[in-house]
């Protein structure tokens, strides 16, 4: 049987054929060594040169009027890149719907291109990268079946399009590196290229979600496209790598003492890799964003720590059973992650180094989770264990996850997890409940028993801001596609939740809904959201005695309850990657404290080398709170030099804490890759919620990878 390494595995919808046949190789890609700009011009000489790709193209054999439209496909690659031109051609330019500004949202009801792309050996996963005609740009993963869509995936691209009088046209430019990231034995990657016409697809209104875009299974024929030379090897990253690194750190009045480092990586195999950090550099990482927090609980904080960020979505759970910010500075650790056909796995251990501060020992984090995806392609089970090891004594957590899809459209879910340490009883929790997706409507309805030392255990090593609950969550979303108007879409959010204490006590209520208008042919979105709640229990308040009659006398408990309302309204602007404006205003009431809190975030280019990340979020209390009236801002820029010097600001401060964090970075890459020389400036530096008391810091360090 013929080998075929990366085939191309997609489909669009249920009943889409794909031109050509199976195991057919098309030498439809030249290399060039003429520099592209990504402007949608298709200009430069060698795309004439180039011979039409429209064999990769999906049409559907019910498309309306097909005659109306063309469409004409290029593609070239270079040593770092793979480009894709198209023109698309319209009899009625004035029909085209360009849809709103998206991040990473469906794009299949605005005239789009999807690319979807296969450099995997075991046909189960798959790239993919959107974009229309005003420069929403979407991309992710999928697994086969198009079950598991991984949004939060970012490859590193660039899309431009633009509109003449009878068509419109766009370049792409894919970072090999980016869709490389295995080693590439063969020359082929499996390749489709869709492009969406809304008025002429009769399903596309239809509530179809967008997993059904990625109807793997029903997959009729393959292409794969001849891309590289026969002596050409792509190497866009060393995936065997070993970057040493020394640095020194000066602070005033404090004395400071040089140090090193190493990190690793090896590939085993296609399928698996390692990772190894000896003594890693954590001091200089970003500190994390201030927040204002309108609840008691624990905020989640996302990681910044390259170690932990690598392949970390296999742990995103109902229940948070690992989380990687309880894990302080470490002498080392190793990662080992990688997948088998349909299964995925990570195991991780790290050493954490005594605080002498705190006078808390070392202590061993260690955490293993897999997950067997698409069984009879209908269910996906995983496992994930995390335990922390101190003193001798374990702590940790333990649990099983599955996921049933009876359709495209109808899933259950459910997991049951335990916790193990300082309490032995009344220590498990699980969570089951079905929910509905399709393209314009979304229903769920979770149950959650959470036991009362459950997180007492868990936040040793994972994330439950609660535990000692019974909990109902419900939410019913809608979407009203419109076609008149200034609008082009309405959408309605809501979420309902309800808990009790284990012994039957009623906690908490809350209502959340929200409307959403999205302008038609603008990049504005303007919002109202409502919120009302009951809380019992949850507020920093006296005790109160208080007659229980199943104890047949007082005792003193936390009672008081709060009626708790707030409304917000927002607007927001998209105008692309590096052109986006956010405000709103929220009022109300938050345990019994009258408050109006404003916030404003803007990210702009203002220049081809400077990028600019503003946040200001402020709440005033207008009567007695339990809270102090904070500002909070928080400062981003980014300033490309070259592609070999760079600099990054980083500023924040939170009025409520007397917090100011100063964080420079100089960064000076010679023979890129291979080596960085880094100055990087501090002041202020301390953990999430803390004010900090850290001087003037400054670290020099370099580090080369061989």
């Amino acid at each position: 049987m013929k080998k075929i390494i990366l085939p191309l595995l997609c489909i669009f919808f249920l009943s889409i054929p794909i031109l050509g046949q199976e195991g057919q190789k098309e030498t439809l890609a030249i290399k060039t060594d003429e520099s592209i700009i990504v402007d949608g011009r298709l200009n430069e000489s060698i795309w004439g040169k180039a011979p039409d790709a429209d064999a990769f193209i999906q049409l559907r054999p019910d498309r309306k009027d097909p005659k109306k439209i063309k469409t004409s496909v290029k593609i070239l690659y270079d040593d770092n890149y793979v480009y894709f031109g198209f023109l698309c051609y319209d009899t009625e330019p004035d029909k085209i719907v360009p849809g709103t500004i998206k991040i990473d949202g469906d794009l299949r009801d605005t005239d789009s291109i999807y690319i979807l792309i296969d450099t995997f050996i075991d046909t189960f996963n798959f790239y993919y990268f959107a974009t229309n005609i005003i420069g929403s740009k979407s991309d992710g993963t999928i697994s086969k079946g198009g079950r598991t869509v991984n949004y939060n995936w970012n490859g590193s691209w660039k899309s431009f399009s633009q509109k003449t009088e009878f068509w419109w046209s766009t370049e792409i430019a894919i970072e090999l590196s980016s869709i490389f990231d295995k080693p590439v034995e063969n020359k082929t990657i499996g390749l489709s290229l869709v492009r969406m016409v809304p008025r002429l697809e009769p399903t596309i209104f239809q509530p179809d979600p967008l997993d059904a875009a990625f109807k793997i299974d029903e997959l009729r024929n393959l292409k794969v496209l001849e891309l590289f030379d026969t002596e050409e090897q792509i190497e866009p990253e060393k995936r065997n790598s070993i970057t040493p690194y020394v640095i020194t750190k000066l602070e005033e009045d404090k004395k400071n003492k040089p140090a090193a480092g190493i990190e690793a990586q090896y590939a085993f195999s296609p399928q698996m890799s390692g990772q190894l950090a000896i003594y890693p550099d954590f001091d200089t990482v970003e500190p994390d964003f201030e927040r204002v927090n309108l609840t008691p609980f624990e905020l989640y904080l996302p990681e910044k720590r390259s170690f932990f960020q690598v392949d970390s979505d296999i742990y995103q759970q109902p229940f948070g059973l690992f989380y990687s910010k309880r894990i302080g500075d470490i002498y080392g650790g190793v990662k080992l992650n990688g997948n088998f056909g349909s299964t995925e796995f990570s195991l991780l251990s790290a050493q954490t180094k005594k605080d002498e501060y705190l006078n808390v020992d070392s202590a061993n984090f260690s955490v293993l989770s897999f997950k067997k995806k698409n069984i009879l392609n209908l269910l996906t089970i995983g496992f994930t264990a995390a335990n922390k090891l101190i003193g001798k004594k374990n702590k940790g957590t333990a649990g099983v996850e599955a996921n049933l899809d009876f359709t495209d459209k109808i899933k259950l879910s459910g997991q049951f997890a335990l916790s193990y340490g300082d309490y032995g009883k009344n220590n498990t929790a699980f969570f089951i409940g079905p929910s509905y997706d399709s393209r314009n409507f979304h229903f769920h309805l979770h149950y959650k028993q959470i036991d009362k030392y459950f997180g007492d255990n868990a936040n040793y090593v994972g994330f439950i801001p609660d535990d000692n609950r019974r909990e109902l969550d419900s939410a019913i979303n809608k979407t009203f596609p419109l076609r008149k108007g200034i609008l082009e879409q309405i959408r309605y959010r809501s979420n309902y939740n309800i808990y009790w204490g284990m012994d039957g006590n009623l906690r908490s209520w809350q209502i959340d809904e929200g409307l959403y208008l999205d302008l038609k042919n603008k990049k504005f979105t303007v919002s109202v959201l409502h919120t009302m709640e009951y809380k019992l229990n949850d507020g920093f308040i006296e005790p109160k005695l208080i007659y229980i009659p199943s104890k047949g006398g007082w005792s003193e408990l936390y009672t008081r309850s709060y009626r708790n309302d707030r409304t917000r309204f927002g607007s927001s602007f998209y105008g692309g990657e590096w052109q986006q404006f956010s405000l709103f205003i929220t009022l109300g009431r938050n345990y019994g404290s009258k408050f109006y809190m404003f916030g404003i975030s803007k990210k702009v280019k203002i220049t081809k080398y400077l990028i600019s990340e503003y946040d200001f979020y402020g709440i005033k209390y207008l009567s007695e709170s339990l809270y102090n009236s904070t500002n909070i801002h928080v400062l981003r820029l980014t300033i490309n030099i070259n592609e070999n010097l760079s600099w990054k600001v980083f500023y924040q401060s939170n009025s409520g804490i007397d917090k100011s964090n100063f964080h420079v970075v100089f960064t000076y890459a010679f023979k890129p890759p291979f080596g960085t020389l880094q100055l990087i400036y501090q002041k202020g530096t301390a953990e999430f919620g803390e004010k900090g008391t850290q001087g003037h810091t400054l670290f020099i360090k370099l580090g080369y990878m061989f």
